[in-house]
């Protein structure tokens, strides 16, 4: 194993470990205050830490953006790329801390004049869906920069699985409806609460690889000039 990847591993195991501990101490101490999810809503301290992992990213694909343009800072460069990434992880951070989709669904109700409804009350969480889409499709875009770098390519494919596990979960527990439709109400309540929480969790799970990802890529960008095709 190379030096860069057993520091990406090694990073990887600190981040997680953390999201494990801090997840499981958010379910207990919403047990113990009879709400399990009280540390799970929105500007609660697991959103702060999503947040940060989101501001870490930007940062680490900025720092790759800069070692691989250096002075070529022409937006046909294929490190464009990275400075693509790291403004999108800023909104996504900016998202993450003022619930920017999820605003946008009540607005959009506002707007139409519309009721909340088990669809319409699910568009924020496709908002995020495409989210995801669109920096999958980024990368396939750039896919001759990015297969510069193979070793950070499992991890992105890693961090996308996460990605889309969340918004699957995400819609299946908006809404108490559809469990409670295949498992009965109160099966379906509580399913919707412990498939609640491994939604949070796989959020910070995507969030932590993309930062190893980032970070593998930072480690190892070479400068445009020096970097054979």
């Amino acid at each position: 194993m190379s030096k860069d990847k057993s520091h990406t591993g090694w990073l990887l195991k600190i981040l997680l470990t953390i999201n494990t501990l801090v997840v499981v101490l958010a379910v207990w101490t919403g047990i113990n205050k009879g709400n399990v999810r009280a540390y799970f809503d929105e500007e609660s301290f697991i959103t702060s830490l999503s947040t940060a992992y989101l501001i870490a990213i930007a940062l680490l694909s900025m720092g790759v953006y800069i070692r691989r343009s250096r002075k070529n800072w022409s937006w046909r460069s294929p490190a464009f790329v990275w400075l693509i990434i790291a403004m999108g992880f800023v909104f996504l951070a900016a998202d993450e801390h003022m619930e920017i989709h999820e605003r946008f669904d009540i607005w959009l109700h506002g707007i139409l004049g519309i009721e909340e409804n088990a669809i319409t009350d699910r568009i924020d969480d496709v908002i995020v869906g495409l989210y995801g889409m669109a920096a999958a499709g980024l990368v396939y875009r750039y896919r001759a920069e990015m297969k510069r770098y193979r070793n950070v390519l499992p991890l992105l494919l890693t961090g996308f699985a996460f990605l889309f596990a969340m918004v699957f979960l995400d819609l299946l527990t908006n809404r108490p409806d559809i469990l409670a439709f295949l498992l009965g109400m109160d099966m379906g309540l509580i399913m919707q609460t412990a498939l609640g929480v491994l939604e949070e969790f796989c959020k910070l799970t995507a969030c932590t690889v993309f930062v190893g990802s980032l970070y593998q890529a930072f480690r190892t960008a070479k400068p445009l000039a020096i970097d054979p095709a």
